[in-house]
C-alpha cells in the first residue's frame, strides 16, 4: 500500500551543505555524549531538507538547513518538559528570532538561533521575516495542551497542520527558492487553488511523519511522563475511531497518501496554475512531499528505536 509513486530529488549541494551544518553544530551544540553526536549525525536533519527544497539557491539551502536542524533538535528537548515548561522555552526563543531580544551568549539556543535568523535576513529581509510567524505557530502547537485529548480524526488532522510545521516548510520554501508569492496579488481562483494546495500537502507531510514515525513516538511515550511525550498520532486515531490494529490503521493511511497525491496532480492542471511562478511553487510543493517520505522512511531518527 505504501509504494511510491513520486520519486524525490535532493539538492545538488547536499553533501557539502550537511557536512558544513552538521560540523557547526557538533562544534557548538551541548550534546551530553558521543553517542548523542552520532545519533544526530545520522538523523540526517539537513539532508531532509535538501530533500524539501531541492530548487533552492545555492546560497540560502544553508540556512534552510540550519533552521530547520536547531528545531528538530529543540523538539527533542521539548520532550522531556510540561508543556509549560515547553511553553516558557520556546517563548524565550521568539523575540530572540525577530530580533526584539538579545540572545544570551553563554546559551547555544539562544545565540545560534540569533545567527541564524540574522543571517537569513541578511539574504532576504522580506522573505525571511515571512517565515517567522509560520515558525512561531509550529513553535507553539509544539507545546499546545489539546494535544492530550484529541479523538476525532477532523480534529486531529487540524491540530497536526500546525504541528507539522507545513506552513513553516511554505514559507521557508519559498525563502530559500527566491520565490514571493504575495497572496494579495494572486485572483481569488488562484488562491483559493493555492490554498487547496497547501492544505493538501500538509495532510501528506503530516501522515506521512506519523505513519513511519509510530514505534518511536509510542516508545517515547511509555518512556517519558512529561507532558511532551503524550501519544498524539495519527496511527492512535485511526485505529481507534475505526476499531482497527495498528497495522490496519497504517494501511489505510498509505491509501489516504496516494489519493493526496493524486489530489495535487488534479489541482496543478488548471489552467490558472500554469505561468512559471505558481508552476515553480507546486513543483516545490511535491518534492516537500517525496522528499519527506524518502527521508521518513530512511531515517534512523524513526527506524532506531531506544
Amino acid at each position: 500500500m505504501s509504494s511510491k509513486s513520486w520519486a524525490a530529488a535532493a539538492h545538488p549541494l547536499v553533501e557539502e551543505t550537511s557536512k558544513q551544518v552538521d560540523d557547526w553544530f557538533l562544534e557548538h551544540w551541548p550534546f551530553p555524549s558521543c553517542k548523542a553526536k552520532n545519533k544526530f549525525v545520522a538523523a540526517g536533519f539537513s539532508r531532509v531538507t535538501c530533500l524539501y527544497f531541492p530548487l533552492a539557491l545555492d546560497e540560502r539551502i544553508g540556512f534552510a538547513c540550519k533552521l530547520l536542524t536547531i528545531l528538530f533538535l529543540v523538539d527533542d528537548i521539548l520532550e522531556d518538559m510540561s508543556f509549560d515548561d515547553g511553553k516558557a522555552y520556546n517563548e524565550r526563543l521568539m523575540p530572540i528570532a525577530r530580533g526584539d531580544s538579545k540572545p544570551d551568549p553563554t546559551i547555544p539556543v539562544e545565540w545560534m538561533f540569533e545567527e541564524i535568523w540574522s543571517g537569513m535576513r541578511a539574504q532576504d529581509s522580506t522573505l525571511a521575516n515571512n517565515v517567522l510567524e509560520p515558525c512561531f505557530v509550529f513553535m507553539r502547537a509544539q507545546t499546545d495542551k489539546s494535544r492530550r485529548n484529541i479523538n476525532e480524526f477532523g480534529e486531529y488532522m487540524n491540530y497536526r497542520e500546525k504541528d507539522v510545521g507545513s506552513a513553516l516548510l511554505y514559507s521557508l520554501m519559498r525563502f530559500s527558492m527566491g520565490l514571493n508569492i504575495e497572496s494579495d496579488k494572486l485572483t481569488p481562483e488562484e488562491l483559493e487553488t493555492v490554498t487547496q494546495v497547501e492544505q493538501n500537502c500538509a495532510k501528506h507531510l503530516a501522515i506521512v511523519n506519523d505513519i513511519c514515525s509510530w514505534e518511536k513516538e509510542l516508545a517515547q511515550s511509555k518512556k517519558s511522563a512529561q507532558e511532551g511525550s503524550v501519544l498524539c498520532s495519527a496511527v492512535k486515531v485511526m485505529a481507534d475511531n475505526a476499531g482497527l490494529s495498528v497495522d490496519a490503521a497504517k494501511r489505510v493511511l498509505w491509501s489516504m497518501v496516494r489519493e493526496w497525491e493524486a489530489e495535487h496532480e488534479i489541482l496543478c492542471q488548471k489552467p490558472y496554475m500554469q505561468d512559471d511562478r505558481k508552476s515553480l511553487y507546486l513543483q516545490g510543493l511535491k518534492f516537500q512531499m517525496s522528499g519527506n517520505e524518502s527521508w521518513s522512511k530512511t531515517t534512523p531518527r524513526y527506524l532506531v528505536v531506544d
